[in-house]
Formats: C-alpha cells, sequence, structure tokens
C-alpha cells in the first residue's frame, strides 16, 4: 500500500480543550497506517490554542492536517462532523474527537477488514470505556468498562434501543455518506445514534477486534469544556432522543397507520403492569411466610 495514497480522512472535532487535542494528535501519529489525512474543526474555541497544538506537530504531519476555524460555533457537533467529513477525499472516513483514542493498529486494522468486504458499508471496532480525571496537564485513568454490542454484532434490534457504536469506533466508507446523508445538524445530541440507525438500515456493519481497538475517554465528575456530552449534556440526551423516536413514529403512522402501535402500547403497559402486580404478590406472600416460620420456631 503507497503511503502517499490517502486511506482514511480523520475528522476531530474540537473546542477549547488544548490538552485533550494534543492527545488526539500525537494519538493518530502513533497510528501503524500512516495513509490518512486530518481535518481538525475547531468549532468556535480559542483560535490560537489549536494553531499551538499544531504547530507544535507541523513536521510531523508533513501537510496532511487541515484546520477549520468556526468562529462562534456550528451549533451542533453533528454539523461540526459535516464540515470535516464533506471536505474528505479519501476511501473511509471516521470521527476522532478529540477525547479519545485508538490502539496503534487501529487503522490499519480496519482499514484490512474492510477492503476484504466490499459489501460492508461500515465497521465497528472492539471498544473499551477509559473513565479518567483531569489534574493539571494530567488525564488520570481511574477505571475500564467494555462497550461491546449485544452478541458482539452490530444490528437494528439493539440500535432502536440505544446506541452501541460510538464514533471513535466507527470507520464508514466515504460513498456511504452521499447514499444515506450526512449527520443531522438539528441533533444537538444523538445525532450519531441517528446516524447509526441510518447507515445499519442501509447495509451491513462488521465488528472487528478480538481486543479492544478504540477507546472511548469519559470524565463523569469534570465539568465545562473538559466534559463528555453524555455527562454535561445529559438533559439534551433524553430530549433528542425522543424527538428522534417521535419523528420515526410520525413517519411509521403516516404508512401505516395509528391502529397497530395503539395496540402495543397498551398491551405492553397492561402486560408490565400484570407482573408487576404479580410480583407484589410474591414478595407479599414471601414476607407472610417468613413471619409465619418465625412464629412457629418461638
Amino acid at each position: 500500500m503507497s503511503e502517499n495514497r490517502e486511506r482514511v480522512s480523520i475528522v476531530i472535532r474540537t473546542k477549547d480543550r488544548p490538552q485533550l487535542l494534543k492527545r488526539a494528535l500525537d494519538d493518530i501519529l502513533g497510528q501503524t497506517l500512516r495513509a490518512w489525512t486530518v481535518i481538525v474543526v475547531n468549532d468556535g474555541g480559542a483560535k490560537d490554542l489549536v494553531d499551538a497544538a499544531i504547530a507544535d506537530r507541523k513536521t510531523a504531519f508533513d501537510g496532511r492536517l487541515d484546520v477549520i476555524h468556526v468562529d462562534g460555533g456550528t451549533g451542533s457537533m453533528e454539523a461540526a462532523a459535516n464540515l470535516g467529513a464533506q471536505r474528505a477525499t479519501g476511501d473511509y472516513v471516521i470521527i476522532h474527537d478529540d477525547d479519545d483514542t485508538w490502539a496503534p493498529d487501529f487503522l490499519a486494522v480496519m482499514v484490512a477488514a474492510l477492503d476484504a468486504d466490499e459489501d460492508a458499508v461500515a465497521a465497528a471496532a472492539r471498544t473499551e470505556i477509559v473513565f479518567e480525571r483531569i489534574e493539571g496537564d494530567r488525564q488520570i485513568e481511574i477505571g475500564r468498562a467494555p462497550f461491546v454490542p449485544p452478541g458482539e454484532l452490530v444490528t437494528m434490534y439493539d440500535l432502536l434501543q440505544a446506541n452501541r457504536v460510538v464514533p471513535i469506533a466507527l470507520l464508514v466508507r466515504r460513498r456511504v455518506y452521499d447514499e444515506i446523508g450526512w449527520y443531522d445538524p438539528a441533533l444537538k445530541a444523538v445525532g450519531d445514534w441517528e446516524f447509526n440507525l441510518r447507515l445499519v438500515r442501509h447495509g451491513r456493519v462488521l465488528f472487528v477486534g478480538e481486543d479492544p481497538l478504540a477507546f472511548w475517554h469519559q470524565r463523569p465528575h469534570a465539568s465545562g469544556a473538559a466534559s463528555n456530552s453524555v455527562f454535561g449534556g445529559g438533559a439534551e440526551h433524553f430530549q433528542f432522543d425522543r424527538l428522534v423516536r417521535d419523528k420515526a413514529i410520525h413517519e411509521y403512522i403516516e404508512r401505516n397507520g395509528v391502529g397497530g402501535l395503539l395496540y402495543l402500547s397498551k398491551y405492553i403497559e397492561e402486560t408490565v403492569r400484570f407482573y408487576s402486580l404479580q410480583q407484589t404478590i410474591r414478595r407479599a406472600r414471601s414476607r407472610l411466610l417468613d413471619k409465619l416460620r418465625f412464629r412457629r420456631r418461638r
């Protein structure tokens, strides 16, 4: 494979997190596969901090990095992702947010997997959550947990419940964006999940990796610029999750009518209530039997 041929376009979204941006840039420079370019989208953050981090690594990037400074910000993470992805010219595109990382062979393994399976529209890497806190100029790891889709498969069945693949783990064929559309810029949260729902409807997504290849960093107790959207924007996640589902329900009703959904919603509510009542009766019966046994022993 030629080192000069661009295989992967890497989009970094960042805003006022120079410490984490530096780690992300070094993470990319540490990849064993070198056939990539980087588009940094500074989504309303201080320009000088981003420019300084890049200038320190100018020689290493050797002209393979572009920066988009967005004065005032785009308004959403998905709009920022679109700005970068729409400039992509590689065979594959991936969103590498400024606070996440990869194993050194991430790109090599993922590109090889998609090169070997031309029918797959994307590949999702085995992922690990890295819990951390920031102390001064250091990121201190405080724990890890696996983040793997059930059955190690990326399915519509599971995505209907919750997102199972985060951007740092998802390598997408560039042509797929032209076929299914970009990220929805109106979504200030869960935009990656909504994109994944369209992606899986469009084609098969590979699951790749015996060991973790992607690392989703989370800082549960951080605030401000250092926080994760999943924690800092918890209310927005709830609201936009509901909006995505509500839009899909409206579209379903336009095609199929409301009857089936009315039946299912009532059936589920009555079933849950029935089993909840049964559990309450069993617990009450168990407590009563325990009291009777205790009195007999006396």
